[in-house]
């Protein structure tokens, strides 16, 4: 469904305007008699109002409150994931001991028959995570699943930053739109308080009329000055959003949009892979498949270490291990210091330990929990799936009303264009008054602004139905 771009008749005279000068002109020569003549004030020209764009406001987005934490949090999931890529490489540590002995004993002759002795020994050893299954390999892939949630988490601030500033630009749109529509009302009401007081002194209009009049001139002004109230607050909430005050603006209708409403089937298939919730589950249920895939080798695999080393005395020794149940590789080389560098090297050795679970009723147990886990986490994810694919489609059912109500709203703008063309038709044929064409205008302005809110409201739920898709690709 796609909707034409309106074009607004503009014909009729400015009421709000030719009314004012009129009710000046009226009452000037009564305030020259009664009025008492002073000095004039100096004028203070207030500043003038800037006008203030939609495309002002998202270039202003990067600092809003929302997406400035998300973008912290894709920071912290970045130097998390770098800190577990260098946890891939070699783990260099250095080590070392010191030892004393006193001299103990006496012989025959006072002299000690052991002596004091000072030793130690340094050295320095390396590890790596070498089988895919070892730690470091481990807090790797949980690092990039976190990145990936943080990122469409980033995504997902951004998009609902840029909604909420797009509600809040429109709203001060349709409230400035209400205020000039106010002040047409009022300025109508009041040449129509005017006439039928005038009525009522000629013996024609009867005191209902004047206090009818009254009451819409005062229902006016009081819609007046919601409009007015309802356009701050509109601005207030578009400052609160950017996190920036705006001053005195002023607020234009953006330009038409292209109000076509998009495939549903590629919306969902985005929305069940891309979006933020969905990813949430899939990390869960990956994490899930990696406890129970550490389990399940902790449960078959012996704890296996096989070590070999060479040296020994002064010459210091090499020695490297692998752990088969860690996949971590280690190697290691010392060489001793003070009284125990003595001694002969050049000595090969070599060992292997090990130790099986035959049988453990708790292993068991913690298997099948684990099982239940990833059980419980794929149908988290099914669940996730099925509930963005519904948000979807119910956005877009609600896409397809609001762009209905535009087209219905288009053809109330051209009823309003036939009406005003109608009353200056009678205007001039003598049949209708000036107040009539007014009204007919007054009519118009508020078709063109029910038209504007109608296609307004179609691009928010546009924008809507987008990111609840999960944005553009």
């Amino acid at each position: 469904m796609k909707l034409p771009s309106a074009h607004p008749s503009r014909r009729g005279l400015p009421l709000a305007l030719a009314l004012s000068a009129a009710l000046v002109m009226a009452s000037g020569p009564a305030l020259a008699q009664t009025a008492p003549v002073t000095p004039a004030a100096p004028q203070v020209s207030a500043p003038q109002a800037s006008m203030y764009t939609l495309e002002q406001a998202y270039a202003q987005l990067a600092g809003a409150p929302s997406v400035t934490r998300a973008a912290l949090s894709v920071q912290v999931a970045q130097q998390n994931l770098d800190a577990a890529r260098s946890a891939l490489g070699l783990t260099v540590s250095v080590n070392g001991n010191a030892s004393y002995a006193s001299a103990a004993g006496t012989a025959s002759d006072g002299a000690a028959t052991q002596a004091a002795s000072l030793g130690g020994n340094a050295g320095v050893s390396v590890s790596l995570g070498l089988l895919p299954w070892s730690n470091s390999q481990s807090s790797l892939r949980a690092s990039e699943r976190s990145l990936a949630l943080a990122g469409a988490t980033l995504h997902e601030a951004q998009r609902s930053a840029r909604l909420n500033v797009t509600q809040a630009y429109f709203d001060a749109v349709l409230a400035a739109q209400d205020v000039q529509i106010g002040a047409q009302t009022t300025a109508l009401r009041a040449r129509q308080l005017q006439v039928a007081q005038a009525q009522e002194a000629a013996g024609n209009a009867a005191p209902e009329a004047v206090l009818s009049a009254q009451a819409a001139l005062q229902a006016a002004q009081s819609a007046a000055a919601q409009a007015q109230g309802n356009l701050d607050t509109a601005q207030r909430t578009l400052e609160s959003a950017l996190g920036v005050s705006l001053g005195r603006v002023t607020f234009g209708a953006p330009a038409p949009a292209d109000l076509t409403l998009p495939d549903l089937g590629a919306l969902v298939a985005r929305a069940r892979s891309g979006r933020a919730d969905v990813i949430s589950a899939q990390n869960t249920l990956a994490a899930a498949q990696d406890t129970l895939d550490s389990a399940t080798r902790d449960s078959a695999l012996p704890d296996l270490t096989a070590s070999v080393g060479y040296g020994g005395g002064s010459a210091g020794t090499l020695s490297a291990s692998l752990n088969l149940k860690q996949g971590t590789l280690s190697s290691a080389y010392s060489v001793p210091v003070g009284s125990s560098a003595s001694g002969s090297g050049g000595r090969l050795t070599a060992s292997l330990s090990g130790s099986y679970v035959v049988y453990s009723p708790a292993q068991r147990a913690g298997l099948s929990a684990d099982q239940a886990g990833v059980t419980q986490a794929a149908l988290s994810l099914t669940v996730a799936q099925q509930n963005v694919e519904l948000d979807v489609r119910s956005r877009f059912m609600a896409a397809q009303q609001a762009l209905s109500a535009a087209q219905t709203r288009q053809t109330q703008l051209q009823v309003a264009q036939q009406q005003l063309l109608t009353a200056q038709a009678r205007v001039q044929a003598g049949t209708a008054t000036p107040d009539d064409v007014q009204s007919a205008e007054l009519t118009l302005a508020q078709a063109q602004r029910d038209l504007l809110s109608a296609r307004l409201n179609a691009q928010i739920t546009l924008i809507q139905l987008d990111n609840a898709a999960g944005g553009p690709q």
